[in-house]
């Protein structure tokens, strides 16, 4: 059943003038911040984790809003994503720090991008399956297999290969191998590889693939996030470029990588916080698959 609105909302991005499908998600926006009410209070508490009582209540219940709104927003730009136009997109998006990064790294080298559920992160994929990379990801399992069908044909649009989390290392370290690219979103914890670690000060859960990736085929981690910048515009902010370290003991690597990883996801965050899509308690451990 939830695949349907999926459906519709890809149908009218195709079909209708965009004001109109952004007007739709702007509706619907706002009705999952009021009928909502159990996720309110979580955001609102995240986010006085996120900033540490800088914030007022006020301004912290502002803010949430803006995840709920922004979020509705990520969605609807996925939706239409396969019937954009790129020149007029690529116009749209300052990708200067992401095309530093990888010049740095020298042509053709394959690398891993290690980002969170922030901004409109699919744009991301898009950017890069259009700037030629090969780009390989996790299809994170919906509770609607129908949904995660929609997404993975989604994607597949776009160029970028989507695996099932089952059996999906030694696919996408074989595609590393190949000297393409991995993106992966490692601010929740997915698969069955996993560990704790702590992110503003609270400990949960989060993915070990993206480190064990980078570890196994020497290859570095890029850290970064694509965001909202204005109403019509986008923009890359990198996070840091990390290889894997030097020490004999690779679990000591793994734990170094991660909290490179992680610091960079956490600055990141703090500083654009309205856009950090997480709707559960921070402040309470959780293992969760999706």
């Amino acid at each position: 059943m939830a695949a349907i609105f999926y459906h519709l909302g890809a149908f009218f991005s195709r079909v209708l003038p965009r004001p109109i499908p952004q007007w739709i998600a702007w509706i619907i926006g706002q009705g999952n911040w009021w009928l909502r009410w159990h996720t309110r209070p979580i955001i609102v508490e995240n986010l006085r984790i996120i900033h540490g009582g800088a914030l007022s209540e006020l301004r912290l219940r502002r803010r949430a809003r803006r995840v709920v709104m922004n979020f509705a927003k990520a969605i609807q730009i996925f939706l239409e994503m396969p019937f954009l136009d790129w020149d007029e997109m690529r116009d749209r998006c300052d990708m200067s720090e992401f095309d530093a990064a990888v010049e740095a790294l020298g042509p053709d080298k394959p690398f891993i991008i290690a980002s969170g559920h922030i901004g409109p992160w699919e744009l991301g994929g898009y950017y890069l399956a259009k700037k030629g990379f090969v780009v390989n990801t996790v299809a994170l399992e919906h509770p609607s297999s129908e949904v995660t069908g929609f997404y993975s044909e989604r994607r597949s649009l776009l160029g970028i290969h989507a695996y099932p989390t089952a059996g999906s290392f030694h696919l996408l370290k074989a595609s590393l191998e190949r000297g393409e690219c991995v993106a992966l979103l490692i601010d929740r914890a997915y698969g069955k590889v996993r560990k704790r670690f702590t992110l503003f000060g609270q400990e949960t859960e989060f993915p070990l693939g993206h480190l064990v990736l980078a570890l196994r085929c020497n290859v570095p981690v890029l850290t970064g996030a694509i965001l909202f910048d204005g109403k019509e515009r986008f923009r890359y902010v990198h996070g840091g470029t990390h290889w894997p370290g030097s020490s004999t003991e690779e679990f000591e690597r793994l734990e170094d990588l991660q909290d490179r990883c992680l610091r960079d996801l956490e600055r990141i965050i703090r500083e654009n916080s309205d856009q950090w899509c997480h709707f559960r308690p921070l402040n309470r451990f959780e293992s969760y698959d999706t």
